[in-house]
């Protein structure tokens, strides 16, 4: 097989899955974590891809995390039981639209705020609640579309790699396990992804370690509203 490559920051997160898909079928790969060599738009390379994730397959480069979780899944034979792709795209936006609403209320006004109030009411909420019991109902189990792995559990590994590594994970002791209690297929499935391909697993930290919640914040859940 040809060497594939995946240029992307020292972070888990978004590679997480691609970088499991690859260790566990056996398939060559490096990883580059050089901004400079990203060959991205939107710092500066005249490109069509505008942000990393980014897999290079030879000739073909494919940016976004959506897009290469299905190329290399489809290319790995990580597809298993996915009759309609679009829906397999649905899954991942719902994950997608899962880290966005947490990620904008640890961020409130553009940048992080000194308690967790947003979150709190986010977390104990009815949106979160609502897209979190969506995902749950949509994995058949034990995986998403049945008996095997396919690439949207691999995504699904990455996305909670950063909402579990930024803000969930941080405030278990306030909110509880939110995932294990409304979402407990996916739990499963992220449980179960979690223990492919360590041995080639790229030794960085899920997300940079400036984006966890801090102790301190966390605390504030007690206060405000």
């Amino acid at each position: 097989m040809t060497k594939l490559t995946i240029k992307y920051w020292p972070i888990l997160a978004r590679g997480s899955g691609l970088y499991r898909m690859m260790a566990e079928k056996g398939q060559d790969f490096e990883v580059i974590n050089d901004m400079n060599q990203f060959g991205c738009a939107l710092f500066g390379a005249e490109t069509t891809n505008l942000a990393p994730p980014i897999l290079v397959d030879g000739e073909l480069t494919i940016s976004q995390s959506v897009p290469c979780h299905l190329y290399l899944g489809r290319k790995l034979g990580y597809d298993a039981g996915i009759d309609v792709p679009e829906v397999a795209i649905q899954y991942m936006e719902d994950l997608n639209d899962l880290h966005t609403e947490l990620n904008r209320a640890a961020n409130p006004s553009g940048s992080a705020a000194d308690d967790v109030a947003e979150l709190k009411e986010l977390i104990t909420g009815g949106r979160f609640l609502k897209i979190l019991c969506a995902i749950n109902r949509s994995i058949k189990g034990p995986y998403y579309f049945g008996a095997e792995p396919t690439y949207v559990d691999f995504y699904a590994c990455g996305v909670f790699e950063m909402c579990e590594g930024k803000w969930l994970t941080p405030l278990t002791p306030y909110s509880g396990d939110t995932i294990a209690e409304h979402a407990p297929k996916l739990k499963v499935v992220l449980s179960s992804i979690r223990q492919l391909g360590l041995e080639k697993l790229p030794k960085v930290p899920q997300v940079p370690p400036a984006f966890v919640l801090s102790a301190e914040r966390c605390a504030t859940w007690g206060s405000g509203r």
